[in-house]
């Protein structure tokens, strides 16, 4: 007898020679069992979310149903639920109030880096900004020293 998996496999390979390519990638492609009871002659398929399941549930029933029929040899009554990720499970879980501590100590840290970054970037800024305007202070000093000597007309 074959197992649930060789099942499904042959079930999908079926259903992709049925349906058009883009139906098959959009609604059946990620589907995968969730429990198979061969005695109840049921079975339980993972829709990705809400909306899937409710496509599969009203418009592909049926189609499922067929090609499992066809597949097996026996009738199964299929039935859709929502895939609950895994991650999706853990962020529901109580997340802790406060940091690691050392997680906290570095984005302390990091924050305190970036204002000194800061501060270095204003002051380089303001020490060119002297040396520009020393540099002209210098210029009219001389000028001042030394006014420019007028050439006497030739006599």
């Amino acid at each position: 007898m074959k197992t649930i998996e060789e099942i499904w496999k042959d079930t999908l390979e079926l259903l992709q020679k049925r349906m058009s390519r883009s139906s098959f990638e959009t609604w059946i492609k990620g589907l995968t069992v969730q429990r198979f009871d061969a005695k109840k002659k049921t079975i339980t398929i993972n829709a990705e979310n809400e909306f899937t399941r409710q496509w599969l549930e009203t418009r592909l029933k049926q189609v499922l149903e067929d090609a499992m029929e066809e597949t097996t040899g026996d009738r199964y009554a299929v039935s859709f639920a929502v895939k609950v990720k895994t991650h999706i499970r853990y962020s529901m879980e109580r997340v802790p109030t406060r940091l690691d501590p050392q997680e906290e100590y570095q984005r302390e840290n990091r924050a305190l880096l970036h204002e000194v970054l800061d501060e270095l970037k204003s002051l380089h800024h303001r020490l060119d900004y002297f040396e520009i305007e020393l540099s002209n202070v210098k210029k009219e000093m001389k000028a001042v020293k030394r006014p420019t000597k007028v050439p006497r007309p030739p006599q």
